[in-house]
């Protein structure tokens, strides 16, 4: 069990980031914990407003859902109102397009079934999934990751008749002090490796365009980039970085066993 001896690892995620140090504890390793996350606001008054609308508009057909923590938020803004069951019910009746593991295991616990599913977790392939459907005459409720990239926003409005965006939470960019810290980490090699749990944590990685390219050079040279997902992956590629390192299943601890078999000496 000491597949990352003398590895450094540099752990990027907020929550879960003491239980994945653990793991890498026990592979051996040593870990530091650089939250880049940012810290999440919910917009309580607004969500709340947003259940309203979904519940009083009869001609919302489809609802996509793109994270747990979205659906948790909505569910809980119904609950404020003392319309949880009404919204649920309504929820039974629509058709429901869902993205992300943890929204799944959400929908589980009210019994609700997807039309329509992204098995790679991918905003991207959701989409391309409505090409089974005749959804041009119908009204879409997006319940938004943060801010979605718009050119996703423009295909959903090209799919459906109109499109209410409801954004139940976002992010306040991380403390500078934080993010300086982190960049200087992975541009002057000083760990073997950061994890990414979200594509959040990679854009404001980025954030200064100033210091990408150091960045980049030091994801291709020395520091291997690891990402939770595909989507994660996907966000460390637009900025260039090719090397990553992503486990096959989108797992904590299945993410910290390919980090250790990646660093595994060889003749082991």
């Amino acid at each position: 069990m000491s597949e990352l001896k003398g590895k450094r690892i540099a752990i990027a995620a907020d929550r879960r980031s003491d239980a994945i140090g653990e793991i890498i504890h026990k592979k051996g390793g040593t870990y530091v914990v650089q939250s880049i996350q940012g810290e999440m606001i919910l917009n309580e008054k607004e969500a709340e407003n947003d259940v309203i609308q979904f519940i009083e508009d009869d001609s919302i057909e489809w609802v996509i859902l793109t994270t747990g923590i979205g659906a948790k938020a909505l569910e809980e803004a119904a609950a404020r109102i003392g319309r949880v069951e009404e919204y649920i019910e309504k929820l039974r009746n629509v058709h429901l397009a869902i993205r992300g593991s943890k929204t799944i295991n959400w929908m589980k616990t009210w019994e609700l079934e997807p039309t329509l599913t992204a098995p790679d977790g991918t905003m991207e392939t959701l989409i391309k999934g409505f090409a089974e459907f005749e959804t041009k005459n119908g009204c879409f409720f997006l319940q938004e990751y943060n801010k979605e990239e718009e050119v996703f926003i423009k295909q959903l409005k090209e799919l459906s008749s109109s499109l209410y965006r409801s954004q139940p939470y976002h992010y306040h960019y991380p403390n500078e002090d934080i993010l300086t810290e982190a960049r200087q980490l992975v541009a002057n090699h000083e760990i073997d490796a950061i994890v990414f749990t979200s594509k959040t944590q990679v854009k404001n990685l980025f954030l200064s365009k100033n210091e990408r390219k150091p960045l980049v050079n030091a994801f291709q040279q020395a520091v291997l980039a690891v990402a939770i997902g595909k989507v994660t992956a996907q966000e460390l590629e637009s900025y260039g970085v090719t090397r990553i390192l992503q486990p096959d299943k989108p797992k904590m601890g299945a993410m910290v066993i390919s980090i250790a078999n990646y660093f595994k000496p060889k003749d082991s």
